[in-house]
């Protein structure tokens, strides 16, 4: 077994191992390849099968020979404090990264069968060294629903850019509530460090996180103060009633989310249950009271969903850094015509429906409590400007 670890992790360190296998068109093929290999003709392929599942599970390939071997950080598993690894499919386009991420697993036949693991710590001290990776490019921040997909997907098809659109293994680590603050600290710049490496040619990584990390802004911050953010607002009724048609993970009550923040609590003693509603309008109030302290106390730059268009695209590009050739445009242009998260349907605005969404009473509660708000925060939002000016806010 211990010859067969070390062949497995020879195998993991070795782009050209990993090509050789990946010429099969087959599992058939893939488990013959791997035979002549490894140098075992009389295994058959169920032992065979048997054995890269567990030297999979072993969790004893160190960061180093992944990095060397090109493989892509996924999945945090908070139980066994564990990083789950996979081979990457060329860069993310998809608008969630966990679409993206499932892309590779059904397109690279190697990640149906080799599946390895290493321990968070051993990614933050082993191990992963810094200077191989690079410093994000720019952070998104908002609202949900509020046009971030749009962006984070436009910007996907400039020619540098590396685009995590909320990643489940950032959104694990950081819900992990038995880690402390420096150990977050340590395993976000551990994986934005193998990240940034696993996909050659894409060295501008834009990293748009879930709605409720803005209460994770300080420890975000402090690990990467240089990096540029934004925010994106929108009409808090058109944000509620698009939850109200499908509630996303931090509108519908989930206690995993008490760690990022109190107010994802739903019915503790302090802030007693009333309606789903109300929920939402106490979550989205927090989030938009949060964006518009750090606006007033970090300048933040805000922009609004209705100043979302070409030129936004341009000026945020420019703001993170990034260049815009003139092929890269068009495809932003052909993004732009299409629904941001079914890029097989055309775009057709939709406020007025959501708007239509509420009933008289409930709408009137919505624009009491957040309307003051969302007035602040648009006074806050950019116009449509020169680059060189959103730039330098």
């Amino acid at each position: 077994m211990h010859e067969l670890q070390a062949a497995f992790a020879e195998l993991i360190a070795s782009p050209r191992q990993q090509a050789l296998l990946q010429q099969a068109r087959s599992v058939e093929s893939l488990l013959a390849r791997l035979r002549r290999l490894w140098s075992l003709p009389a295994w058959s392929d169920a032992r065979l099968m048997q054995a890269l599942e567990q030297a999979s599970q072993a969790a004893a390939v160190p960061a180093t020979a992944l990095l060397a071997g090109g493989w892509l950080p996924h999945r945090y598993e908070a139980r066994t404090r564990s990083i789950q690894w996979c081979l990457p499919d060329g860069p993310a386009t998809e608008p969630f990264h966990d679409e993206y991420i499932s892309r590779c697993l059904q397109r690279r036949l190697l990640n149906q069968f080799i599946r390895p693991r290493t321990p968070l710590a051993g990614l933050c001290a082993d191990s992963v060294p810094r200077h191989l990776g690079h410093r994000p490019a720019g952070f998104i921040f908002h609202l949900s629903r509020c046009g971030s997909t749009l962006v984070s997907g436009s910007l996907s098809e400039l020619d540098s850019t590396l685009v995590l659109s909320e990643p489940p293994v950032f959104t694990e680590l950081l819900l992990d509530t038995s880690l402390d603050h420096t150990q977050k600290r340590e395993g976000i710049a551990g994986l934005v460090s193998a990240i940034t490496v696993a996909v050659p040619g894409r060295q501008d990584l834009v990293v748009k996180w879930n709605a409720w990390d803005i209460f994770q802004w300080e420890l975000l911050q402090d690990l990467y103060p240089e990096v540029p953010s934004l925010m994106l607002v929108r009409d808090p009724v058109e944000i509620l009633a698009s939850h109200h048609r499908q509630a996303g993970r931090h509108m519908s009550g989930d206690p995993s989310l008490a760690g990022a923040s109190p107010v994802f609590r739903c019915g503790r003693s302090s802030q007693p249950f009333v309606s789903m509603l109300d929920h939402r309008m106490r979550v989205l109030q927090a989030m938009m009271e949060r964006m518009r302290g750090l606006h007033e106390s970090r300048g933040v730059p805000v922009l609004h969903y209705s100043q979302l268009g070409a030129g936004a695209m341009e000026q945020i590009a420019r703001r993170f850094g990034l260049h815009a050739s003139e092929a890269a445009r068009q495809r932003i242009a052909v993004r732009l015509g299409r629904h941001a998260k079914a890029l097989d349907q055309r775009f057709s605005p939709d406020g007025q429906d959501k708007a239509a969404v509420f009933g008289e009473g409930d709408r009137q509660a919505i624009e009491a409590r957040l309307g003051p708000l969302h007035a602040q925060l648009l006074q806050c939002a950019h116009p449509l400007m020169d680059a060189e000016a959103l730039h330098a806010a």
